[in-house]
């Protein structure tokens, strides 16, 4: 590839051949963060690009590797521009990609209102490949919200399609995803199998990434089955390899992982505490403030265990991830602290659908303009709109606005 791209002649050529470099180096753990960040201009001054829907995608695919805290932004912008002047067929990748980066910051709700359409459309319009990705990434979400079933449904087929066109990252998605859904139900047994399985995956295939390693969650279900030990041995090259990308993401999950299995863990954790602070995904880290908190609990530290797993409590259930939530209200209560009892409202009722039309309508949309951008018909958005009211106990268009302002 490297030598494909000295032969590139022009300025398309470069910048997507600077891209495609990058991301393949990034699977293959063997750098290409400079790649992608070069890419990054490259593409912005190729004019084709942005007026086209399916190139607009491509320009979002380096901030989105290398985790750009501002890319959601640009994403939902590139959206809604592509709801008012492209056709159909553009919409899953544009969908996947304002998606995982929802879903990897705090916009769960609205990542699986988006991903659910985007597999809808993907379906429509025959698009096996983004069908596939996006199945995997609701699986994810879903995995981490607690809806079994879903989880289980989707990557059962999202592996299906993944095994038949040769999608690995889809499959290796998916099993991540079931890993997720046994940890956190807990069942550290089953979580270890999809995890083992993950890991063989990316070995067969060179994926050497850290940022998609299953190291994290395979250190988490070892040390709940009591096989410390075992744990200790996957964090050092895991930790090398980390630290060798240079991304804080990857490199606060490592550090998880090693104070999870080191007899001194404190600075471990505020190492990685401080990490987090650099990346958007506030799930990543709430986990490691539950980690903390349990490991002090468990060493007689109860009073100073409250303060992280009250932390990783609050974020849990503002994302809307039920088990998590409570597995930290669990250890919160046997610190001796009383944890009162949680209700889901609001927003968190809606399915994926009617949060969509929601969002649409809320932002000044008439039920025509939504039903065009959603390719539904009127009917079937005044039908999901009644619905929304009616969960939302609201009358008024302003009162819609107001209600789904955080979604």
């Amino acid at each position: 590839m490297t030598a494909a791209l000295a032969h590139a002649t022009t300025r398309r050529a470069r910048a997507l051949g600077t891209l495609a470099l990058g991301v393949a180096r990034v699977l293959a753990g063997t750098g290409g963060r400079a790649e992608l960040r070069a890419a990054v201009p490259l593409l912005a001054e190729e004019p084709g690009l942005a007026v086209d829907p399916r190139g607009s995608s491509w320009l979002m695919y380096a901030p989105l590797f290398i985790r750009d805290v501002g890319t959601g932004h640009e994403l939902r912008k590139r959206v809604t521009e592509a709801r008012d002047r492209a056709g159909v067929g553009a919409m899953p990748g544009l969908l996947f990609q304002v998606s995982r980066d929802g879903a990897t910051s705090d916009g769960w709700r609205r990542a699986a209102a988006d991903y659910t359409e985007a597999i809808r459309l993907a379906r429509d319009t025959g698009q096996t490949a983004e069908l596939a990705m996006c199945l995997a990434g609701l699986a994810w979400l879903e995995a981490r919200t607690g809806r079994a079933e879903e989880c289980r449904a989707h990557a059962g087929e999202a592996r299906r399609l993944a095994r038949s066109r040769d999608i690995r990252a889809a499959e290796v998605w998916c099993l991540l995803a079931l890993g997720d859904l046994a940890l956190a139900a807990p069942d550290p047994g089953a979580a270890l199998v999809s995890l083992r399985e993950a890991e063989e995956l990316q070995s067969q295939h060179e994926m050497a990434d850290p940022d998609i390693s299953p190291v994290p969650e395979l250190v988490a279900a070892l040390v709940r089955l009591g096989r410390t030990e075992e744990a200790g041995l996957l964090v050092p090259p895991h930790l090398a390899a980390a630290d060798a990308e240079g991304q804080p993401w990857a490199a606060a999950r490592a550090r998880r992982a090693s104070a999870m299995v080191a007899d001194d863990f404190d600075d471990l954790f505020a190492e990685a505490l401080v990490l987090h602070r650099d990346t958007p995904d506030l799930f990543e880290a709430a986990r490691t403030e539950l980690a903390y908190g349990e490991r002090l609990r468990r060493t007689g530290r109860r009073v100073d265990a409250r303060e992280h797993l009250r932390a990783a409590l609050a974020v849990f259930a503002d994302l809307g991830a039920e088990p998590w939530a409570d597995l930290a209200a669990t250890e919160l209560d046997l610190t001796g602290e009383r944890v009162p009892e949680r209700a889901l409202g609001g927003v968190a009722a809606l399915t994926p659908q009617e949060l969509q039309v929601a969002l649409l309508l809320s932002d000044g949309r008439t039920t025509r303009e939504a039903a065009a951008a959603l390719f539904l018909s009127p009917k079937t958005v005044e039908y999901h709109l009644r619905k929304v009211y009616t969960k939302l106990g609201v009358r008024s268009r302003a009162e819609l606005a107001a209600a789904v302002a955080d979604a």
